[in-house]
């Protein structure tokens, strides 16, 4: 099934990039990004690879209080990364992401607006080289559905104000993620923790603002609070059982930003420089019921609440454009920290130390896009990033890596 959903999208994707813009009562937006490059993960180097963007946007204008519009994108990560599965971090040497949504829009009158949508994801992650695309331990679908409530209005005389509440229901399902105990049933002589314990269905509530302000400057601000059930993930208790009770947890998110043009310099042979600047502030938490029993001999260690915690996120970032070659560079960094309110440090083998562990964690990213011809460009990217805990066991998890990588390749727009 894999193979049969990846191909069409790819080729929907094509076709989308290619289509004349000129098609009747239709207009055509898209981008793709191909670059290669090198990444170097700990203290070892990866051979030469790839990293590569599309995204297509099809709108459809039915009268002036009515249309509909499709995304499509699709995502290649072709060197070593972690991300956040299953609780904690997990190291990956590739990924591909795939997906496509529809949204509906109904306009009334006072500047309202409905926007009923719908939409498909597909994760692929490979964790060794020689592994077949689609079969990767964590590979996972998710569908949603929602509706979104918007007005756009204004604040006073002078500020453009956009609102939104919204509503969207998931569920995300993972193939070929089931435990051993439902696999091989009583015959390990283990408690049973379920089957497809990752499989998750989200109820998501989410209300965002946006102000355009004078000075060509604009603010935004995001919460959401999702309630997230596993239906197939059973709660383990102090006894190393598991309970009828599901898991259930319960997710917030809070995003405070803004960006600011900053008035132009006049760098002689260079012509004008145009700065923007940009900052953004998040907080998110996660509250679970689930526990933890570490049944190694060796350790017997009961955690209730294993997987909540804390984080938050400063994100500053600073773009140049260089209006005389029209040459534009981005720079950002992100600093996070991350608080475990119940999850323990571990010594090299194992042991608990009794601390509650946490995590720094800074990222820094460099673009730069350069115009070749027409809506071609040249582009280049480099990342860099360093995560570092109070813990050094990572036979689970990993916590504490540093990697960086540059790419250089070509980019174009529709």
């Amino acid at each position: 099934m894999i193979t049969s959903i990846r191909a069409p999208l790819a080729l929907l994707i094509a076709a989308v990039l290619c289509a004349p813009a000129a098609a009747e009562n239709w207009q055509y937006m898209g981008n793709l990004d191909a670059y290669a490059g090198q990444y170097f993960f700990q203290n070892g180097a990866g051979s030469v690879n790839g990293y590569a963007t599309a995204q297509a946007q099809q709108m459809k204008s039915l009268s002036s209080a009515s249309g509909f519009y499709f995304n499509e994108s699709s995502v290649y990560t072709g060197f070593k990364q972690v991300d956040e599965l299953a609780g904690g971090g997990t190291l990956f040497q590739q990924s591909w992401d795939n997906s496509a949504a529809a949204t509906w829009i109904s306009r009334f009158d006072g500047g309202y607006s409905l926007k009923p949508h719908a939409g498909l994801t597909q994760e692929m992650y490979r964790e060794t080289n020689d592994e077949a695309w689609g079969n990767g331990l964590y590979d996972y679908w998710r569908y949603n559905a929602g509706l979104t409530f918007e007005r756009k209005t204004r604040l006073g005389l002078s500020v453009p104000w956009t609102y939104q509440f919204s509503y969207d229901a998931y569920y995300t399902h993972y193939p070929h993620f089931t435990t051993l105990a439902s696999q091989f049933g009583a015959a390990l002589g283990a408690p049973n923790p379920g089957a497809h314990t990752l499989d998750t269905i989200t109820n998501q509530l989410s209300y965002r603002s946006d102000f355009d302000l004078p000075g060509f400057a604009s603010v935004w601000g995001l919460y959401s609070l999702s309630l997230v059930s596993y239906p197939d993930q059973n709660i383990v208790d102090s006894q190393d059982n598991y309970i009828a009770s599901k898991r259930a947890d319960t997710y917030q998110y809070l995003n405070l930003g803004g960006t600011k043009r900053l008035t132009d310099w006049d760098m002689g042979s260079w012509g004008r420089v145009r700065p923007f600047v940009g900052m953004s502030l998040s907080f998110d938490d996660l509250f679970s019921n689930q526990n933890n029993f570490d049944d190694d001999p060796a350790h017997l260690q009961y955690t209730p609440g294993y997987f909540n915690y804390w984080e938050g996120h400063l994100s500053p970032n600073v773009a140049l454009t260089f209006l005389k070659p029209m040459l534009t560079t981005r720079l950002g960094y992100d600093i996070a920290y991350r608080a475990y309110t119940s999850r323990q440090t571990q010594d090299a083998s194992g042991g608990y130390t009794g601390g509650l562990l946490h995590q720094y964690i800074q990222a820094l990213t460099l673009d730069v896009a350069y115009p070749i011809v027409g809506n071609l460009e040249l582009k280049a990217r480099g990342i860099w990033s360093l995560s570092r805990a109070n813990t050094q066991y990572e036979q689970t998890y990993v916590y504490n890596y540093k990697t960086y990588n540059y790419f250089v390749g070509l980019g174009w727009k529709l």
